[in-house]
């Protein structure tokens, strides 16, 4: 038996042994999560025990409630719950159509191990390991970093913190990160020294569930953004440089006083803008501030990618020690090396902006582990050339050594921006007003 397996069995067991106790005490148990298409799909009940700090808030229990699987941490910061879950991706002749996504729960689904829902083709997502072990789920920023009296906090209608001088700098936290993208790595500590910058494949997990959500919706009633033609079936966001969205007239935005930055989470039709459809959802993914995503990175040469065993809120922002997110030093020891080019990545051989995906391609990979399990985590596309179910979104492939992605888009991007967007051109010494963060925390 596998290590990993004996943590996943580990982890079921516990939340069986949560439930039980939760009965004893007359406490309703911890209920699966909903399926795609359904009202609270894409967050849920945290098995615990909660983080110091962490606190329900009214409603994080009512699956009709705004606040379903919303809890609030001591500096006021809301963050949601994404459960773990295991997804299987279509190929045409695995038993799903090209580019379908299945999701099943980890906890409360079908499978006890993770190399049985291997077997059937189902993979855990990569953003449920840290550190080597597997995760039950993850806290996520609702709402994008603002400064919150020194912390970077997640507040509704907080204006975005990003990492220049003239647009609300993280320099001014209390910690006093640098001004540019290696500073949001320190950033997050500002609020505990276990918050870390979410993740690329924190942030492609959220995409798959709304890629998920949406090919199972049949209606706007628990998905918003919903498009039964498929053309705009995705969240919306501030993108088309006058808050609002290029693909929803609809859509306006709060100014936070800086060009036409929004403030977080301020869209009138709110709903509309998170990852699920959902008031309880994780909001402002597809555009309004680009997101520092680490997990992706290149020396110049070949492109790299975080491991499993990497810890996030243990890593650091410089490019000398083995904890740092660059340098030799990490690339060497936690990071896997997927080559000069990978996938669609520079396949070219040439720095390029475009449409990734394809709506007859197949545009992940299905495997269920190794370098294509993992790269499929961070959201790397096999193909490009564009797709309505992916929004469009683009792809901007590039290979600068200490490379820092990006994720979801700016408030300028217009179709381009979205919750499939990867920016790859900055590096870590990078300042700009249009990029900043959100944080995440795991158990």
């Amino acid at each position: 038996m596998s290590l990993e397996t004996t943590i996943t069995e580990l982890v079921t067991a516990s939340n069986t042994l949560t439930n039980e106790v939760r009965r004893m005490i007359g406490q309703a148990p911890v209920a699966s999560p909903a399926a795609p298409g359904q009202q609270g799909f894409g967050v849920g009940i945290c098995p615990g025990p909660m983080p110091a700090g962490m606190a329900e808030m009214p409603g994080t229990r009512d699956i009709a409630h705004d606040n379903y699987g919303n809890y609030r941490y001591s500096d006021g910061s809301v963050m949601v719950w994404m459960p773990a879950f295991y997804y299987k991706w279509g190929t045409g002749a695995n038993g799903l159509a090209v580019n379908i996504v299945d999701i099943v729960p980890f906890v409360g689904g079908p499978y006890s191990t993770v190399a049985s829902a291997n077997a059937a083709g189902y993979a855990l997502h990569r953003a449920f390991y840290d550190g080597g072990a597997v995760q039950p789920g993850v806290f996520v920023d609702k709402y994008q970093c603002s400064n919150n009296g020194g912390i970077a906090s997640s507040i509704a209608l907080g204006n975005p913190l990003s990492t220049n001088t003239a647009h609300n700098p993280i320099s001014a936290l209390n910690n006093a990160p640098a001004n540019n993208y290696g500073g949001a790595i320190l950033a997050p500590k500002s609020r505990g020294v276990n918050f870390f910058c979410n993740t690329r494949f924190i942030f492609s997990a959220l995409a798959m569930l709304s890629l998920a959500h949406g090919q199972s919706a049949t209606a706007a009633t628990w998905c918003a953004w919903y498009d039964a033609a498929g053309v705009t079936n995705y969240p919306k966001g501030n993108n088309n440089n006058a808050l609002g969205d290029a693909n929803d007239a609809a859509i306006a935005y709060v100014p936070d006083g800086y060009l036409n930055a929004g403030k977080a989470g301020s869209a009138n039709l709110f709903a509309r803008t998170t990852h699920n459809g959902q008031s309880c959802g994780v909001a402002d993914l597809n555009g309004n501030m680009w997101e520092i995503n680490p997990g992706i990175t290149t020396d110049g040469a070949n492109y790299y990618i975080l491991s499993t065993a990497a810890k996030m809120a243990a890593t650091t922002s410089g490019n000398t020690l083995s904890t740092d997110l660059w340098g030799a030093a990490t690339l060497s020891s936690r990071y896997i090396n997927l080559g000069a080019t990978y996938a669609s990545l520079w396949a070219t051989g040439a720095n390029r902006a475009v449409p990734l995906g394809s709506p007859t391609a197949q545009s992940l990979s299905e495997t269920t582990s190794g370098a294509a399990w993992n790269a499929a985590g961070a959201g790397i596309p096999l193909v490009t050339g564009g797709a309505n179910a992916f929004g469009n979104d683009y792809l901007w492939d590039y290979k600068p050594n200490e490379m820092c992605p990006l994720a979801g888009g700016s408030w300028t991007d217009g179709g381009p921006a979205g919750v499939w967007a990867l920016h790859l051109f900055a590096v870590r010494a990078t300042s700009s007003s249009y990029v900043g963060f959100r944080a995440a925390l795991y158990l």
